[in-house]
């Protein structure tokens, strides 16, 4: 018996497909081997497997014959060296995967559809479960609202060992660790841990770096329960009380954070949540001094994007960064402040975002020439010169949509300036 939610699933999928006689396939996907190694890569089955199969092995396929309206499992059955080697003597589920081919030469004058493979991206059948993927259904919430919960005891333990002399390796293992005794099976995605100066590069590995008193630690992590995902990011300053300037911008990005998440109801344009919250922080910039100008403008110029580069957020579920972004018929646009734009879309009741407003002191983009040439009269450039290296400030929930308004997730995870110590 498959489980009543993995049915419902099924169900809405045939329907939104209107086959007649077609063969789908679904696999899961292969792992890939490591050279010289005996373990592959980590293994991540295909997010549309893992939803219409609710199973995460690899080599898996999911099929679907359309004549019959029948679903089957076909799964491989390891042998004997399997089982010394890796694989764990249970019962597995569905048939047996040396059946399969058996199974499509008994079809084989039929049309075969393959889905769940990104060498084949942008096919209807794809697409539509793409579509179907976008609102949550319960039993999707329940793994997510246990995913945050994870999370929230991986961020505890940051907040408590985070100090003067602590290196960034150091705190993604406590913080990773935490995730596994939470409750989690992996994380979500690598985990960001940057201090000082990193904290403005967006995607950054921790090293080996210690942490100095007084400078900002900014840390994006996540825990995955059941193939899915959270997505979090907190900035303190560590062992000090932040300074003027590093109070000012936190307070900036936490206040345009929370206002966009409780914006996130259905029938917004995140798009335009995105530029709302970039006017609102380009606003507080020029309250102190960064900026000169009319917020609304700085935005519309590219000003704004020299310090908030990225998008607002983006979906989440099965991947963190979950597919279906673009609305159908919408690109990427050029302009600076849109191009890492990552959804672009209506959204929808029970959709769950990521909102991840950010201000940074990038080197790279405010140390360049023709950046400070268009932007003369528009930025402050002794002030950004005082604080190059500082680093950068990101606040991030995941959000579920609701008519009320965003309900964040990982609310429970505190938002805290400072880590005094």
């Amino acid at each position: 018996m498959i489980a009543p939610f993995l049915r419902e699933r099924r169900r809405r999928t045939t329907e939104a497909w209107g086959l007649t006689d077609e063969v789908v396939l679904v696999p899961a996907g292969q792992p890939v081997p490591v050279p010289g190694r005996d373990f592959p890569y980590p293994f991540r089955v295909h997010p549309d497997h893992r939803w219409l199969a609710d199973q995460d092995g690899p080599g898996a396929v999911l099929v679907y014959d359309a004549a019959a309206d029948m679903w089957e499992l076909f799964a491989p059955r390891p042998d004997v060296d399997d089982r010394i080697w890796h694989a764990a003597d249970t019962e597995a589920a569905g048939r047996p995967l040396a059946e399969l081919d058996d199974w499509l030469a008994a079809r084989h004058d039929r049309t075969v559809h393959r889905i769940a493979d990104d060498s084949h991206p942008g096919q209807p059948l794809s697409e539509a479960v793409v579509e179907l993927r976008l609102v949550k259904d319960p039993e999707e919430l329940h793994r997510m609202r246990r995913a945050a919960a994870a999370t929230a005891a991986g961020f505890e333990v940051l907040y408590h060992t985070a100090r003067p002399g602590v290196t960034e390796h150091e705190l993604a293992a406590d913080v990773e660790a935490a995730f596994l005794k939470g409750g989690a099976e992996r994380t979500a995605y690598d985990s960001i841990v940057a201090s000082g100066p990193n904290a403005a590069v967006l995607h950054f590995h921790p090293t080996g770096r210690h942490l100095q008193a007084g400078e900002w630690l900014l840390v994006d992590a996540g825990a995955e329960v059941e193939g899915y995902a959270c997505d979090v990011t907190r900035t303190v300053t560590v062992g000090s009380e932040p300074s003027p300037f590093q109070r000012a911008v936190w307070d900036i990005v936490t206040d345009a954070q929370r206002t966009a998440v409780a914006e996130c109801r259905p029938g917004e344009e995140y798009r335009e949540l995105h530029i709302r919250t970039a006017v609102r922080m380009a606003a507080g910039l020029v309250e102190i001094g960064l900026l000169r100008g009319e917020p609304a403008e700085l935005v519309a110029a590219g000003a704004m994007a020299l310090f908030f580069p990225h998008g607002v957020g983006h979906l989440i579920g099965l991947a963190v960064h979950d597919p279906g972004g673009y609305a159908a018929g919408r690109e990427r646009s050029s302009h600076p402040g849109l191009r890492f734009l990552r959804t672009d879309r209506p959204l929808r009741e029970g959709m769950v975002v990521t909102i991840e407003p950010g201000i940074y002191m990038i080197e790279a983009l405010l140390t360049d020439p023709e950046q400070r040439a268009r932007f003369a009269d528009d930025v402050d450039w002794a002030m950004v010169d005082e604080h190059l290296g500082a680093g950068g400030v990101r606040i991030e929930d995941t959000v579920l949509v609701t008519a009320e308004g965003g309900d964040a997730l990982t609310e429970a995870i505190p938002k805290l300036a400072a880590l005094p110590g």
